[in-house]
């Protein structure tokens, strides 16, 4: 019994001492351990003693950059972008802010920040630039998106969605996102006593979508889009209009946006509050979570979580809660503008990256919709697809 109590507390002042050790006492002795560790390649042990190292008032940009680089190569990107960050806000030598904008720029980079990266790409030095193949101009991306939706009522028939779009750099700081699309579907309404043919109304929708957005620093960014959709309803013809301007703030681990809609729809006018808060709880793309509200006519709240489930696969797992007609998502590119009323929508979304450069994803949904005019509810399943080739 005494021989257990004596071995743990041997083992307690043990670890106690190493602790103690472990703790720097001058910025000499925690440049040249912090060396030590990082000659190593020991990047967990180098981070906590870093840690440690600030704990006893002791701090300089060379140990910044040296855990910078350590939570760089354990894939913890948002870490590696606070301390590089750290490093810009002090006096250091010219050599260690060009490295420190390079590592912000490479963390936004795979942190999917590309604003924020923009901004450290348009500071970074010219030989950099040249040397890493960093271009002003560029044409980014090209997607392309397919969406079939099966309602389950026989007055509604089978919609389709097709949308193609292209996403291009026209400097550093500022992107530029451009789509078209179309939308299908037949319905039977009899309620609708003004429409003719109302047994028959084909709704065949185009859109067009442009957003533009710009970093103002190397945190925040302003958004502004527009959407038109032309939706012809038999006798009637609309011309959908829609104005989207938003601020987004983006920490290494946070993502904050706030945002308006203002247009027309139908009939009548229509505004739009977006709030959207972004999480990366290990400071990468493997695990995240995204919660946004949107109040307008009516108030719903969406929850997204987006898990890695190995190299290049991502699972992602959405709801929408709240009941609503018309809906604004991602910056005002999908208008969901229905006659018939939505109560929850569920989906969830496979991601893959195959090639490097192209993305696939595939997106299964179920929503819970009432019939206007006669109040049933229904089911509508909805199976959607895209491709998304990076340039």
């Amino acid at each position: 019994m005494y021989s257990k109590r004596i071995v743990a507390l041997f083992i307690f002042l043990f670890c106690l001492g190493k602790l103690f050790s472990q703790t720097p006492s001058s910025v000499a002795e925690a440049d040249i351990k912090s060396l030590e560790l990082y000659n190593a390649s020991q990047w967990k042990d180098l981070l906590q003693y870093g840690k440690s190292a600030f704990q006893n008032d002791i701090d300089f940009p060379v140990l910044r950059m040296r855990m910078g680089y350590s939570a760089f190569m354990l894939g913890n990107y948002s870490q590696s972008l606070v301390q590089y960050e750290s490093v810009l806000k002090t006096g250091a030598a010219t050599e260690l802010l060009d490295a420190a904008i390079y590592y912000c720029y490479l963390n936004n980079v795979y942190l999917n920040n590309i604003s924020s990266a923009g901004y450290y790409a348009s500071i970074l030095p010219e030989a950099t630039r040249t040397n890493e193949k960093i271009q002003k101009v560029k044409l980014r991306a090209v997607e392309a998106e397919y969406g079939f939706k099966h309602p389950q009522d026989p007055f509604r028939a089978d919609a389709d969605y097709t949308r193609l779009g292209i996403i291009t750099q026209l400097g550093y700081r500022l992107q530029w996102h451009a789509s078209a699309a179309m939308y299908n579907q037949i319905i039977s309404e009899p309620g609708y006593d003004s429409v003719k043919n109302n047994t028959n109304i084909n709704i065949q929708q185009r859109e067009f979508y442009t957003k533009m957005q710009l970093a103002v620093s190397d945190k925040i960014s302003i958004i502004g889009a527009y959407h038109y959709i032309h939706t012809p309803f038999n006798n009637f013809i609309y011309n959908n209009q829609i104005g989207f301007a938003a601020i987004k703030y983006a920490t290494p681990f946070v993502h904050v946006q706030a945002g308006a809609n203002i247009g027309k729809l139908g009939d009548s006018s229509f505004q739009q509050i977006d709030g959207t808060l972004k999480v990366l709880p290990l400071g990468n793309l493997n695990l995240y979570f995204i919660s946004r509200f949107s109040s307008g006519k009516t108030f719903t709240f969406s929850q997204i979580a987006g898990l890695k489930l190995m190299k290049n696969v991502w699972i992602e797992g959405g709801v929408v809660a709240g009941t609503y007609n018309t809906l604004l998502e991602n910056d005002a590119l999908y208008v969901y503008n229905d006659i018939d009323e939505k109560r929850l929508k569920v989906g969830g979304t496979l991601y893959v990256t195959l090639f490097k450069k192209l993305n696939v994803s595939v997106n299964y949904t179920v929503e819970q919709k009432k019939k206007i005019f006669t109040k049933n509810n229904f089911n509508q399943q909805s199976i959607n697809g895209g491709l998304v080739w990076n340039l």
